[in-house]
């Protein structure tokens, strides 16, 4: 896996380590369910993988290990780290709080740029052919509608946690049929943020993040 050795310039962002370049794939491996739960991550495997030596490899998993997407288990190794329905009903609940009063200050800011950026994030949702593709779209979208708040500490809290949600997401859109809604649900989030309701906004968002978080408990305990 070649590394770029050049200097970066002024306002271009230097090519991802080697380490980054493995954890970006086995985090999207991860969250899209490609790697299952409590699966064993061995290090040999993943540098023959990539055609690396260990080293990278370990620094990678520690960054995914800082994510809470694999765990080290003594006598057992790394493995992928179990989906737990009270992890998720816990951020689910954070998550609610802090995106509706996310979105109703996102609101009194919302300019057109802002609705360009958000309708073409929706469009990616719409045109996505893969989990991993969907995943993607969707955290652009929700950045999208609430970055207009202003404030990045809350922001990067709701990221954080839509992080710790993701593989759940991922999971759930991999063994269910609910992969196909998401285009017609942000759709009707996005009306409504334009039309400028934001009791109506805040009301559907909620309702939103408790449908998703109920149909990934269906599947979590269905499995």
């Amino acid at each position: 896996m070649p590394v770029n050795t050049a200097s970066p310039g002024i306002g271009i962002q230097p090519s991802p380590s080697i380490p980054e370049q493995i954890a970006a794939v086995l985090r999207r491996d991860i969250v899209t369910a490609e790697i299952e739960p409590d699966t064993a991550i061995k290090q040999s495997h993943i540098a023959l993988r990539f055609g690396v030596s260990q080293a990278p490899v370990r620094e990678a998993l520690n960054q995914l290990i800082a994510e809470h997407l694999v765990v080290h288990y003594p006598n057992r190794g790394v493995r992928v780290a179990p989906l737990k329905v009270a992890e998720l009903k816990e951020a689910a609940s954070l998550r609610a709080t802090l995106e509706t009063e996310l979105v109703r200050q996102a609101m009194a800011n919302f300019s057109e740029v802002d609705a360009v950026v958000a309708e073409t994030a929706l469009e990616r949702i719409g045109k996505a052919n893969n989990v991993g593709d969907l995943m993607a779209a969707h955290e652009a979208f929700h950045d999208a509608i609430y970055e207009p708040a202003g404030t990045p500490i809350t922001l990067d809290i709701v990221q954080g946690l839509r992080a710790r949600c993701s593989r759940y997401l991922g999971f759930m859109w991999k063994n269910s049929d609910k992969g196909r809604l998401s285009f017609s649900e942000h759709r009707k989030l996005l009306d409504l943020v334009l039309a400028g309701d934001a009791d109506k906004t805040a009301t559907y968002l909620r309702e939103h993040i408790s449908a998703s978080t109920e149909a990934t408990v269906a599947c979590l305990e269905g499995r």
